[in-house]
């Protein structure tokens, strides 16, 4: 009986000090995982706080980029009436007849505006191309950050408004 008794008591207290290490186990664990939790939610919030930031530089250098290219074209477009007066009067100056056909300084200043002109057009066209290509750039840019910002965003609601409400409501000390 006494030997049966003590052993009984024994296990008892054997039981009941692994079941209270287990408990303080679980809330040591449960209060690193909210410790884990809230840096992975204020790491996302960081992140998604400089994804944002960086969105409204690069929506700037767009609106600047369009704004660039829309000048360009009018550069461009601007440039047209006068090489086409120049190509004008080298044709006009070409109808001559054979005597008044000649290769005089202002033919050549012709030929030189029109080489000048033409120059000017190739190279404001480069740098429309140039420009539309950073724009098509700056764009996907934008859409790759535009998605980052939308998967932070539900990240976010995932760990904070769910997995932080729910973990808020269990009381683990409680097991």
């Amino acid at each position: 009986g006494i030997n049966a008794e003590y052993g009984k008591q024994w296990y008892q207290r054997r039981v009941r000090g692994v079941i209270e290490q287990t408990r303080n186990d679980l809330v040591t664990q449960c209060r690193n995982v909210d410790v884990s939790l809230n840096k992975r939610v204020q790491e996302c919030t960081n992140a998604k706080d400089r994804l944002n930031s960086h969105l409204d530089k690069v929506e700037k250098e767009i609106d600047s980029m369009e704004s660039n290219i829309s000048k360009l074209k009018t550069a461009i477009e601007d440039k047209i009436p006068p090489l086409k007066v120049a190509h004008t009067r080298l044709a006009n100056r070409s109808q001559r007849p054979n005597i008044e056909l000649t290769r005089d300084p202002a033919h050549s200043q012709l030929v030189n505006e029109v080489q000048l002109i033409e120059d000017s057009i190739a190279k404001l066209e480069k740098q429309l191309e140039a420009s539309e290509s950073s724009l098509k750039g700056l764009i996907r840019n934008q859409i790759d950050l535009k998605e980052d910002i939308r998967i932070k965003t539900k990240s976010l609601h995932i760990d904070k408004d769910l997995c932080q409400d729910i973990r808020a409501t269990i009381d683990y000390a409680h097991y």
